[in-house]
């Protein structure tokens, strides 16, 4: 009897694993990166919506119905755009400023990334006014990995801009 040793399969194919895997990283890292810059930017982006929606609310508040350039407005409006130092129930400033300055997001802070601007849209006399609060948030990407496909800020940032509005009582 004619016995032939024959090499077993897999000896022919040793190191193949190992290269596919490394093929496999060319696509797999930047898929990654890509989930992880854009989920930061959706995180940021619906704290900045939630930060102008509070915004509003604590214009719409404060201003009690009275018309834009009457003192309760303005005083209102000045809330809304004064720096904010601390935070939680210590902070100074508006709702919105406040809101990007708590934890876990602490991007409020004064000469942060975060603008906060504030506007009494009616000035028509005996009409409620119409407040139109803006957060712009200027941040570093997780990564950065995909920075030129998100909206670009200063300075080598992304930049993200919210804005809400709503009539007064």
């Amino acid at each position: 009897m004619d016995r032939t040793l024959r090499v077993p399969a897999r000896d022919k194919s040793r190191g193949v694993a190992a290269l596919e895997f490394a093929l496999s990283l060319t696509f797999l890292v930047p898929l990654l990166m890509g989930m992880l810059d854009f989920g930061y930017y959706f995180w940021i982006s619906t704290n900045a919506e939630e930060a102008a929606r509070a915004g509003v609310r604590d214009a719409v508040r404060a201003s009690a119905g009275a018309v834009c350039g009457a003192i309760v407005t303005n005083l209102a409006k000045t809330n809304g755009e004064t720096p904010a130092v601390g935070t939680g129930s210590a902070c100074i400033g508006g709702a919105a400023y406040c809101y990007m300055n708590e934890p876990p997001l602490f991007m409020g802070a004064a000469s942060g990334p975060t603008t906060v601007t504030v506007t009494c849209l009616s000035a028509l006399p005996n009409v409620d006014p119409t407040w139109q609060v803006s957060v712009q948030v200027d941040f570093q990407p997780s990564l950065g990995f995909f920075k030129n496909l998100m909206k670009a800020g200063a300075g080598g940032t992304v930049r993200y801009t919210a804005t809400a509005a709503a009539a007064g009582l």
